[in-house]
């Protein structure tokens, strides 16, 4: 991280959305990161408490936030269905923006909020807490550094017994993506974080089988990067209990010379030589019982604190809305292979979805 000097210039945000997310963000912003300052919360019925919590202003308009001189930047932590919107009318009125995934719902949202924000001249970066958490961060440096060679194959699985706990959640809301959009768009980024290539063609099967609202809470997705990389994806939200070991982000590397096999909450695993060993081994996460534990704030602190960087250093964006737009590309063409039954060849047409 970058320490706070005495005359640096700092990044005011406001944040927006007041559930779980937003008070996560709102705590490593006020608590770990640098060369910035918590200045508002807008959004959803628990802003006023969580502003109060944290002796910031809470802003009941959004675009007279907007309008304020003293924020630079927005942190979007609100449903998915609302990030265009929110995001196109903050490039408008000048402000920088860092953004959730998933990005938006269509490809076509995505493509908008790009244009909104090159054309305002602000930086529009996407939330992928993914990359930056500790094991995969440690295991894209082993791939860098050549520790299994070439890269030829990705497995990986996302495995739960429910989608959420809360049926009335705005997440069981088919409008904001469901539950594949909203798992999917992390999967797709690690499979291009980790190939360092676009997708070339996807093959999904999308099926719920209990009673639910929502039509995609498993898929089994076959996907082929433009560089040859082979890969699989598994996720599920109706697994027995209690699911399997290592259940919340496993994946599997395997490249010419070794592989790595990960638990994104547990143990980083290298194969080289003959032989595993053991790379490194996060602590325990519990993001129900202590959410605001800074073991598991430590990747969205990170994100924020790049993002930061970024704009007030002028250096280029760290995670793109071309990221984010890749990512729910991917989602939706494994939602189309599943409704056609056949291989959906990337790009998908522009505009239409």
């Amino acid at each position: 991280m970058v320490s706070k000097k005495k005359g640096d210039k700092l990044l005011r945000f406001a944040v927006i959305g007041s559930g779980y997310m937003g008070r996560s963000y709102v705590e490593g912003i006020t608590k770990y990161d640098t060369r910035t300052k918590l200045v508002a919360v807008h959004g959803g019925s628990r802003a006023p408490q969580l502003a109060k919590d944290y002796g910031v202003d809470y802003e009941p308009s959004y675009e007279k936030l907007l309008k304020r001189d003293d924020v630079d930047a927005v942190l979007i932590a609100t449903p998915h269905g609302e990030h265009a919107e929110e995001t196109i009318l903050a490039a408008e009125h000048g402000k920088h923006v860092l953004v959730e995934k998933a990005m938006a719902t269509t490809v076509k949202d995505c493509d908008a909020m790009i244009a909104a924000c090159k054309k305002a001249g602000v930086y529009l970066e996407v939330i992928k807490t993914g990359r930056f958490r500790g094991v995969p961060l440690r295991a894209q440096k082993l791939v860098e550094e050549g520790a299994i060679g070439k890269l030829r194959m990705i497995r990986g699985s996302w495995l739960f017994t429910v989608y959420v706990d809360h049926p009335t959640s705005w997440l069981n809301d088919p409008k904001h993506g469901g539950a594949l959009m909203d798992m999917g768009t992390h999967n797709f980024d690690s499979l291009r974080h980790f190939a360092k290539s676009e997708i070339k063609s996807v093959y999904s099967t999308v099926k719920t089988y209990g009673k639910s609202r929502l039509s995609d809470l498993n898929a089994m997705t076959q996907v082929v990067m433009q560089n040859g990389v082979m890969c699989q994806l598994w996720m599920a939200f109706e697994m027995p209990e209690p699911s399997l070991p290592d259940f919340r982000s496993n994946l599997t590397l395997v490249g010419d010379k070794g592989m790595i096999d990960m638990d994104g909450y547990g143990k980083l695993n290298l194969a080289k030589g003959g032989k595993w060993e053991t790379v490194w081994t996060m602590p325990p996460i519990d993001y129900i019982n202590r959410p605001l534990d800074p073991i598991r704030l430590e990747a969205f602190y990170m994100q924020v604190q790049l993002f930061i960087d970024d704009v007030l250093d002028h250096r280029p964006p760290t995670v793109t809305g071309w990221d984010g737009r890749q990512a729910v590309e991917g989602v939706i063409a494994a939602k189309l292979s599943s409704e056609r039954n056949k291989v959906v060849d990337l790009p998908l047409p522009k505009g239409k979805y």
